[in-house]
């Protein structure tokens, strides 16, 4: 379940067919009546009941039409009886199908936890820690949030879509606690059908896949520079008008139009001048930066509570040239995770403490009574408060006006992030001409709940730029999670002419919000005998929704986010204890 027990991963009983192929005599017959019935090839059926074994499974977890048809025949030829049996098993399902599936996994016909935390957790999961023989398994509650989640991998496809890149990667992290409220990659793949998906859907790239994060690592330089004395907030460096020589090298800024003079180190955050950072990083010292890298968990395992999380690589400080200690101090030459860059942010976010991310805060037993709390990981200070503060500050003139990602601004709210493009790199081989990997990682100043979130697109297409290709996204999500913790803009930092279309078009969505209400009202569902009378959900938001159906046995499956446009069945339809009910939630656009 999810941090607010909603259901995320059920287990199901379902049954499964097996035989005696040594009892068959006429095993033809046989395997023509099952083949029929379980839609499998007649010649792979024969093949099963081939040997003379006392036990061979034909068909694990069967559907309930497969179940149903061999339970008649089983009924109507009590023969078959003597070699034919069916097997009460246990099943998992994932009734969000999509929803989380790189980080839940999935398992194998056994119950056997085969990547995600099904892997992680499986003594857990199947009851294998349990001490009692035949013990149940226990339940999870994890620190994802299911709302959150749905629109973080909504956005990422959105995202995929106007970007035209190849994948996506998105974190939400609380910065205070290491609890990961979301994590996503697109494209992804539906759990219950693992199957027929792809590798290349099913890793969980937060944690199994390292890009080199470009800029979004010139805060954190500008952070230990700081702290180690040696530079200060109002200090400048000369930016040689966009080109500084190393050797036969020539290091240039993004975006050749670019020719900076003197920049103090906040202007080297906000215009991402990569010869800046390099004269930053040139004054810090190789060791001194390779250390402060490390202190803050770059190319280290997080300790996230998850199968195949990888380090990233730095070479050791003594064996850097000259190009490479530039080349790292704006991102280049170094490979981390996602969920390092996540994680460090989180320690500029708190006030300078490095947390342990997780994904499990509590263990229920079978019948949900709490087995035990899990507390939150280890954490660790890193650097003065101060720093972070004087960093944060500056990271705020980054999503404003003159910095990188104005479109990363949330109306509102003062964003302290950055953005970062780099060229994709091909392991040992260079980089590939023309492909890059843009991102944006950024929190909210002065906001609690503090959470951090991150945003990478896997090669978009022109323009690449982290403040075109992903500053949107995260936008966009952190907006939603804000809202969802019923936090409010602060008028008196919206610009006025933004201002006066917000409060039009709240007008509008109030108006929506009132004519959904009083067509619905009382939206409840009515239960007729054995059944459920569906109400009108338009208009309504995802909790609205959600608080509609709690206690009931109904299946109910989130698509979207904003407020109900469609859902099937329609309004009036009986449903039967058990049955679903799919409802598509679209923004009402408050805040641009």
């Amino acid at each position: 379940v999810d941090r607010n027990k909603e259901s995320i991963a059920v287990s199901m009983e379902v049954k499964s067919l097996f035989a005696n192929p040594g009892k068959i005599k006429n095993k033809g017959e046989v395997a023509e009546r099952l083949g029929k019935l379980l839609h499998m090839p007649v010649a792979q059926v024969k093949q099963k009941l081939k040997s003379d074994k006392g036990f061979t499974w034909i068909k694990r977890q069967l559907n309930q039409q497969e179940q149903e048809a061999i339970e008649s025949l089983l009924d109507s030829k009590p023969n078959y009886g003597l070699y034919l049996g069916l097997s009460r098993e246990s099943k998992r399902f994932y009734p969000d199908q999509n929803l989380a599936s790189q980080v839940l996994g999935f398992t194998g016909m056994d119950s056997n936890g085969l990547e995600g935390l099904e892997l992680f957790y499986e003594k857990q999961l199947t009851g294998a820690d349990n001490k009692k023989p035949g013990g149940d398994g226990e339940t999870l509650v994890l620190t994802l949030d299911k709302a959150l989640q749905h629109t973080l991998e909504d956005e990422l496809s959105r995202g995929l879509k106007d970007s035209g890149g190849i994948a996506a990667t998105g974190i939400v992290m609380d910065a205070d606690t290491g609890d990961i409220l979301a994590m996503a990659s697109a494209p992804t793949f539906n759990a219950n059908k693992f199957r027929d998906s792809t590798a290349e859907h099913r890793r969980n790239r937060s944690v199994t896949d390292t890009y080199e994060p470009g800029s979004t690592i010139k805060p954190i330089l500008v952070a230990g520079a700081i702290e180690a004395g040696v530079l200060t907030a109002k200090q400048k460096v000369f930016c040689e008008y966009g080109k500084l020589q190393i050797g036969k090298h020539t290091i240039k800024e993004a975006e050749t139009k670019h020719k900076w003079g003197w920049l103090t180190p906040g202007q080297v955050i906000q215009h991402s001048s990569n010869v800046g950072a390099a004269k930053i990083g040139f004054l810090y010292g190789q060791e001194n930066m390779y250390n402060w890298y490390k202190k803050f968990g770059i190319t280290e395992r997080s300790g996230v509570d998850l199968p195949g999380e990888t380090n990233g690589v730095m070479i050791p400080s003594d064996k850097w040239s000259k190009i490479l200690h530039s080349n790292i101090s704006f991102g280049h030459g170094i490979s981390v995770t996602p969920l390092q860059i996540t994680r460090a942010y989180a320690a500029l976010a708190n006030g300078g403490t490095l947390v342990t991310p997780r994904l499990v805060k509590q263990i229920l037993s079978f019948e949900g009574d709490p087995v035990k709390d899990l507390p939150v990981g280890p954490r660790k200070r890193i650097m003065d408060e101060k720093t972070s503060e004087i960093v944060t500050n500056m990271m705020t003139a980054v999503a404003a006006e003159g910095g990188t990602a104005p479109k990363g601004a949330v109306p509102g709210f003062v964003v302290a992030g950055k953005t970062g493009t780099s060229q994709k790199a091909i392991p040992g081989k260079g980089y590939k001409s023309g492909k890059y990997q843009a991102s944006f990682v950024g929190y909210i100043k002065g906001v609690r709940p503090n959470y951090v979130v991150y945003v990478m697109v896997d090669e978009p297409k022109f323009p690449y730029f982290g403040g075109e290709a992903a500053a949107p996204i995260f936008r966009r999500v952190m907006t939603a999670a804000l809202a969802r913790e019923g936090i409010s803009p602060d008028l008196k930092l919206i610009p006025a002419d933004k201002l006066a279309k917000k409060k039009e078009e709240k007008i509008v969505s109030d108006n929506v919000r009132s004519i959904a209400s009083v067509a619905v009202a009382p939206a409840e569902l009515a239960l007729n005998e054995d059944s459920y009378m569906v109400p009108d959900l338009e208009g309504l938001t995802a909790r609205d929704v959600m608080d509609l159906f709690s206690e009931k046995d109904l299946k109910l499956q989130l698509k979207g986010s904003g407020l109900v446009k469609s859902q099937k069945p329609i309004a009036g339809t009986l449903l039967k204890r058990g049955e679903a009910v799919l409802v598509k939630l679209e923004r009402e656009s408050v805040l641009p």
